[in-house]
Order: C-alpha cells, then structure tokens, then sequence
C-alpha cells in the first residue's frame, strides 16, 4: 500500500509536495476502523481532498498516474519522448527535472522508489528497501551510472535506454524487489477515471464473464438503492472488446412485464461512476486486497447520502483496501473522518499549488469535542483552501 507520494516540478505543483497516507502521531479517533493498525507503519484507509475549482487536485492525481504511465508502459524507441509537464509559469522550472517518489508497503517491507526526468531521458532512479532505521539500496542511478546490489543484473545494465526505466529493466530479469515494486504500479494501483475508458481494459471485463462477479456487482448496485437487474456483456460489430449494457425491469403499475438492456454509455454519470467503484472494490477483494484506489472528482455525481455511504465503506472494519479521492463535497469532512485524512489544496498567485492536512493545523490537533464540524470552519476560511469570487465583478461583465 501507499505510505506517501511526493512529486516536484510537475504541472501546478513546483516545489516538493508530499501525500502521506501515515497516520498523524498520537491520533486515537477512529483507529479500529479508519486505519491499518497492525501495519507498521500504520495506515490510513483513505484520504480525501478538498480544494477549489483549478488548485490542483486532479493535477496531483494525473502526478501519480504519469508515475505509473511512465513505470508500467516503457518506451519502445530511443526517439520516443517521456510525458513530461513540468511548472511552465517560471523560467527555471520549465527546464528543470520533474521527480516521482514513493514509499510503499508491500507483504511487511518497505520499499521507496523514485526517479527524475525530462522530455528526453531518465536522469536518476534509485530503489531503496527500508527496515526500520537500515536502508539497503536495491540500485541507484545516476546519468549512466547505475550501481546495483545484484551482481546478477550487471549484463543487463548496457541494455538500459536513455529514456527507460532500469526497474523495468530489472524486473524483467527477475530481480525479486523490482518485481514487488513494478507489480504494485502494474496491479495494486488502481485508477476510477471519469469516462468509461477504464471498461476498456480486459481484466474488468474478464471479472464480468464470471456470473459469481456479476452476481455481486449487482448487489453492491442495489445496495445503494440504483435499483439494477443484471448486468450484461455483448459483442458489438468494429469493436475488439465486449460492451457493458444494464438490464432494468419494465413495469406496468406494480407488475413486472419484462426487461430492456441500456448501453453503459448512455445510464447516467451516476450510474457510471458508482459501478466503476464497485467494480474496483469487488476487484480488489478478490484479488486478495492490499489494493490502492484512486479517484478524481469523487462524488460529483451523487446524492450526499450515496457519497457519505461510500465513505463509510472504506473507512469500515471491512474495507482492506486503501482509498484516495478528490472532491468538492465539503459535507464529508463531517463523516467520521481523523483530521489526518483530510487534505486542502491551493493555488497561491505564482500559480503554485500547495497541499496541507487538517492535521498541521494546530487548533484542529487540540480540538478534543466530537461534534465539532470541519466543514464549518473550512467554510469559514479557518483552514485556507477557499476559492475568492468577486460576485460583482462577475455581474459588471454579463451586465455590458
């Protein structure tokens, strides 16, 4: 699972920016339900983050995914550019290195892995295996020069490209921690997009070919009171995968007279998101769990009590997988959440996001009531993060 993810110099965010999924020292609230207790270190089940239109939010999201982009599908020719965006508002930046980090825990060890680059190459990566106060380094690189703890791997090191990955590299020769690493970007980070792209891919569709799955799906779905028949896969002519169409029931007053099939495209924004997540959630659980899922814009589309529900979920007894969202819905702030699972983003007037916990704020520390409402003093401004609209000047404008 994620224990923290820092980025630098990608998109809005040009100084070092750390997520921490660890959780805030001396925290008692809710910890036999919203964290992993018995990891070491412990661990929050979900994060959840909070800021105005254009802060920074999904720009910190699409930091981790490019990380994972970059991890997972290498390039095939020296000519090939890496997806690199860095902070254009500065003159220095624009030219500089963006850098990945993270820190994991994987089956009781903790790796942290990161890596520089540019539109060109890759200038740094280093994979460190970290236990307790001693760090082993795995490898590191520098330009060219790359040093490694398996001697094993020193024929493979010629065949490494400018613009490549040696954790690709290394754990396609079977090196057993660069396996551990590339298989959490490969299998245990999970993206919930905002289209239907990720129906795309053929492990989900593949999970939807089992009726035990679907059987479950489908439940989940009316759980949260959607109301859903079945779910079914069709082959349609043109495309290479299997289409999702959602069977409803038809009525004539109270009597059930038949079925009609909905393309997936055309159910609603609702519909869609809310069966990505199950989808996701039910994935994981069989998958063995341990699973990080990540989702931009999280609630835009439901109900509050839909939105507070499924909060509940991942932060239950029940939940083992870890959950990290972004949302404009300050209401749950107020869900029963630790102050350290509430993020605030910014944007100051360089263009420069910043990222805070609640829990930095040393009031929200020492607030010892239970009732107290977070969404009420952000709100007020108590915690920054606020968006500042000038309603008159708005008005002038649409009144010329």
């Amino acid at each position: 699972m994620l224990i923290e993810f820092t980025v630098k110099n990608y998109a809005s965010f040009k100084e070092r920016t750390t997520l921490s999924a660890e959780t805030g020292n001396r925290l008692r609230k809710l910890k036999e339900t919203n964290t992993f207790s018995s990891k070491n270190p412990s661990l929050l089940k979900s994060l959840l983050l909070f800021g105005p239109n254009g802060s920074g939010k999904s720009q910190l999201i699409q930091a981790l995914q490019t990380m994972e982009g970059i991890v997972t599908r290498p390039t095939q020719a020296v000519t090939d550019k890496l997806n690199y965006y860095p902070f254009l508002f500065d003159e220095k930046s624009k030219i500089e290195d963006t850098y990945f980090e993270v820190k994991l825990e994987l089956k009781n060890k903790i790796y942290d892995y990161s890596f520089s680059y540019n539109r060109e190459s890759i200038t740094s990566e280093a994979l460190t295996l970290i236990n307790g106060n001693k760090e082993k380094s795995i490898f590191s690189r520098n330009g060219n020069d790359i040093q490694i703890s398996n001697k094993l791997l020193e024929d493979s090191i010629p065949k490494l490209r400018n613009s490549s990955l040696f954790l690709y590299l290394a754990q396609s020769e079977n090196d057993a921690d660069c396996i551990a690493v590339y298989k959490w970007f490969a299998d245990d980070l999970l993206f919930i997009h905002d289209n239907l792209a990720m129906f795309s891919q053929e492990k989900f569709l593949s999970q939807l070919e089992n009726k035990a799955f679907r059987k479950e799906i489908v439940s989940f779905l009316n759980f949260a009171d959607l109301n859903i028949y079945n779910i079914r896969l069709k082959d349609e002519p043109y495309h290479l995968l299997k289409r999702i169409y959602i069977v409803h029931k038809i009525y004539d007053h109270n009597k059930m007279i038949g079925l009609k099939e909905i393309k997936l495209a055309n159910e609603s924004t609702g519909l869609q998101q809310i069966l990505q997540i199950a989808l996701s959630i039910v994935f994981a659980q069989n998958e063995g769990n341990d699973k990080t899922i990540i989702m931009d814009d999280f609630s835009k589309a439901f109900h509050i009590e839909l939105a507070s529900a499924l909060v509940k979920i991942f932060n239950s007894k029940e939940s083992l997988n870890q959950f990290i969202v972004t949302t404009h819905n300050v209401q749950l702030m107020d869900n029963d959440l630790r102050i350290d699972q509430i993020y605030l983003i910014d944007k100051d007037f360089h263009g420069i996001s910043n990222l805070k916990s609640v829990f930095d704020f040393e009031d929200a520390r020492n607030i010892g009531r239970h009732d107290i409402s977070f969404a009420k003093r952000y709100l007020q401004g108590k915690f920054g993060a606020m968006p500042v609209i000038n309603i008159d000047g708005l008005c002038s404008i649409l009144s010329k």
